[in-house]
């Protein structure tokens, strides 16, 4: 199926759109002083004393808010916002919902030179080391720090560093594993909005941090299977055992040397505010230049058209797999029901209806997969499956059940008159009429179900939401990727709903003359 069409129609709606409500970041550059080290008079915070009061937003996951409390005890819990990504954070600063950014060096550095009218305040907050992470006491532990000093010495590290912070995108690229792998492969979870250290391209993760593990694998002998990942929950993923390795920009903490082990820094840097520079500094660019850049970076650079196309997929996958087992499962619910003498099978529906019922569907997810299926090998796209199924069943079970309950009792009475057993009774008389009840209230579920799907991202399920975080991850922009997925998640709704309620009609009654055999109307 040619998918070009569809996506072109697809942007150019989303470019017009984005035309109509507000105009994108039009700028590439910025003038504003990127060095940790420089002065710029014309950002609107100079030094750290002026900005303890305002409101500091920083990336979620990390240990920024620890770091920034411990030294600086005027700072306040109430005055720091958290964001799921840096484009986040970045786009609240820039509409003023937040005073300043707080980011490590590589990435304030990236985030300026990609966006018109922030800079980065001359001194560091605190000095700040990059750690990767294992599990408690993992025997891995040591021989990776064996060689990040090795690294560190022969100068690998600094060359590393060069090559990814540098401004040639041509040699950002990882080398293939080629060489023999006798101890077997190390699971890798990365995050995937953290350029220059951690980041993704296409499906590929990629950064110095992970080019590094690449060159420790090679001497250790293990293959790596890196997979991206929200920040939020990294740490927990080797925590679960999930992961044998966690790589992102990892500051080295007391805390987290608490339950993790954290090897030996092979970054050292700063925290550094992101502030906004009141002068701009980037040149003049027409409107429609600055939408055309913006459509490009968001779907023609690396082909990230294909990206939000294999997200739409996933998300079909999941919300149609769920929806026919939870909908399965919830006649399943139904059927032990009507049975009087499962007393303890009607209860426990009953108990499972409340608590899923009770929690937000986000917290479910996470409990199926780090705790249910914690300790073994599992997809997170089947973990995702699984839980929305029982979410979707018990809901369609209990709207079916309530609608069956609802069809008068001298329905039963009738069939039963007329010779029917109690399944047919069911079946042909008490179901029909109840369907035309329950069949739209479903049709609504389902829809909600969908839009439901959307927090997947959180259990390693790259899913159409987590795409459309990646993409804003590498373009630092928030706004065209987020109509893109609004667009695609409301037109995916609408014609779930379209073509279901097309079925759904077809369990009303027809209007028209109505004939009984024998009997002359």
């Amino acid at each position: 199926m040619n998918h070009k069409p569809l996506m072109a129609l697809l942007v150019c709606a989303t470019a017009l759109l984005g035309a109509l409500l507000c105009p994108p970041a039009l700028a590439e550059e910025t003038s504003a002083d990127t060095s940790a080290s420089g002065e710029s008079s014309t950002l609107e915070f100079t030094a750290v004393d002026q900005i303890i009061g305002k409101k500091l937003g920083m990336l979620n996951g990390g240990a920024f808010d620890t770091i920034l409390l411990k030294n600086y005890p005027d700072v306040s819990q109430d005055d720091i916002l958290y964001f799921n990504s840096n484009a986040e954070t970045i786009q609240a600063l820039k509409t003023g919902k937040i005073d300043a950014m707080i980011s490590d060096l590589p990435i304030a550095q990236l985030a300026v030179s990609k966006n018109d009218g922030i800079g980065i305040m001359p001194e560091y907050l605190v000095e700040d080391h990059y750690a990767y992470i294992l599990q408690k006491n993992s025997p891995l532990t040591a021989q990776i720090n064996e060689r990040i000093d090795a690294y560190r010495e022969d100068g690998t590290i600094q060359k590393l560093y060069d090559k990814w912070t540098g401004s040639d995108d041509s040699v950002k690229t990882i080398p293939p594993e080629d060489w023999e792998t006798p101890n077997g492969t190390l699971t890798v979870m990365t995050n995937a909005d953290s350029e220059p250290m951690a980041y993704q391209v296409g499906n590929e993760a990629t950064g110095m941090t992970i080019e590094l593990l690449h060159l420790i694998a090679r001497d250790l002998g293990y293959g790596l299977l890196v997979k991206p990942l929200s920040s939020t929950t990294l740490i927990a993923e080797v925590q679960s055992g999930k992961a044998d390795i966690a790589s992102s920009c990892f500051s080295i903490t007391e805390e987290r040397k608490q339950v993790v082990d954290m090897t030996d820094p092979f970054y050292d840097g700063g925290m550094v505010a992101i502030v906004r520079d009141t002068a701009g500094g980037s040149q003049d660019v027409g409107f429609l230049e600055g939408i055309v850049a913006s459509f490009n970076r968001t779907f023609l650079v690396e082909n990230r058209w294909q990206l939000i196309l294999s997200g739409l997929g996933v998300t079909l996958v999941i919300s149609m797999a769920s929806g026919v087992a939870g909908l399965a499962l919830g006649f399943l619910f139904v059927i032990l029901r009507r049975k009087k003498e499962n007393g303890l099978a009607q209860k426990l529906i009953g108990l499972l209806e409340k608590v899923l019922g009770g929690l937000p569907v986000v917290v479910v997810l996470m409990v199926f997969y780090y705790i249910f299926f914690g300790a073994i090998d599992i997809s997170g796209m089947v973990v995702a499956i699984l839980a929305f199924s029982l979410i979707f069943g018990t809901a369609s079970g209990s709207i079916m059940w309530n609608s069956i309950r609802a069809v008068d009792a001298g329905q039963t009475e009738a069939g039963r008159a007329l010779g029917f057993g109690d399944r047919d009774t069911f079946t042909l008389v008490v179901l029909p009429q109840a369907a035309r009840q329950f069949a739209p209230l479903l049709l609504s579920q389902f829809v909600s179900l969908i839009k439901d799907t959307s927090i997947v991202g959180y259990i390693a399920v790259q899913d159409l939401t987590r795409v459309g975080d990646l993409i804003r991850a590498r373009t630092m922009e928030a706004f065209f990727p987020l109509i893109a997925i609004a667009i695609i998640y409301f037109v995916f709704c609408r014609l779930m709903a379209w073509a279901l309620s097309k079925l759904t009609k077809k369990l009303e009654p027809k209007d028209g003359p109505r004939t009984i055999k024998g009997v002359e109307l």
